[in-house]
């Protein structure tokens, strides 16, 4: 018969040298010899062109390599079912979430009403009066608060000029205090001496004690210290010329310190 005169038959060719490492490789995966895997190749082929229904998967591919695809190809369901399963769940929590934000019969118009635009209108013109009269009567608040600073300015101008004259005021009524107190001091000296007038040591005219107004000579003007008796039967009485002693100050008023003049 034919098959069992090519039953011992062989063929050798040669092939490319990247076929001949692919098969090198599919040998050493397989753990068979590079004939077993050409000889199953060429069998596989022959099943294909012929149409040979005879021959198993098993026969045409290894039993091995079978299980690995089915491994895979289940490996690739499972994880298809997963995603599949997670796109679902998430796809009902979107829905869920949109349900309980939106009521049921909630609608989306395409576009605004011609109502609802003239609300908006009638809002954007009302803002704008507002705004307007705001702004004019910032201007009128201004103005009133402008004229209140010029009439403040002005009071205290007249309040400033007024404690300056306050002021010198005080220092006159000081200054006569002090005149007052030497020209009692002075007279009250000249009364335990028993003296009604004396000579001013400056300029040798006679003085009236008693007739002095300010501790001064009202010849030469020269400031009178303190009285002095005569020294010899045939002298005068002197007044003697020089600083007073000083007295007490009078205390500082408020002013002085409550407004600054400079």
């Amino acid at each position: 018969m034919a098959g069992e005169d090519h039953q011992d038959g062989g063929i050798s060719f040669a092939l490319p040298a990247d076929v001949d490492d692919w098969i090198s490789e599919e040998a050493d995966r397989r753990d068979e010899s590079r004939e077993a895997v050409c000889r199953d190749m060429m069998t596989a082929a022959h099943a294909v062109a012929t149409g040979d229904d005879h021959t198993s998967v098993d026969e045409l591919v290894g039993r091995d390599d079978l299980e690995s695809l089915e491994g895979q190809l289940e490996a690739q369901r499972e994880e298809f079912r997963e995603l599949l399963e997670d796109v679902r769940s998430r796809v009902v929590q979107v829905k869920r979430e949109t349900d309980a934000k939106a009521a049921v019969d909630h609608d989306h118009p395409s576009h605004a009403s011609d109502e609802e635009l003239a609300d908006l209108r009638d809002d954007v013109e009302a803002l704008e009066r507002r705004l307007d009269a705001g702004f004019g009567n910032f201007e009128e608040i201004l103005e009133r608060l402008l004229d209140r600073l010029d009439e403040l300015d002005a009071r205290s101008t007249t309040l400033a000029s007024t404690v300056v004259d306050l002021r010198d005021r005080r220092d006159e009524l000081a200054a006569n205090e002090r005149d007052s107190a030497a020209v009692s001091r002075l007279q009250l000296a000249a009364n335990q001496l028993g003296i009604r007038t004396a000579a001013c040591e400056d300029c040798g005219a006679s003085v009236d004690v008693g007739l002095l107004t300010r501790p001064e000579c009202p010849h030469c003007s020269s400031s009178i210290a303190d009285v002095a008796e005569k020294s010899s039967f045939f002298g005068s009485h002197r007044l003697l010329t020089g600083d007073p002693p000083s007295l007490e100050s009078a205390p500082s008023s408020d002013l002085d310190t409550q407004f600054d003049y400079d």
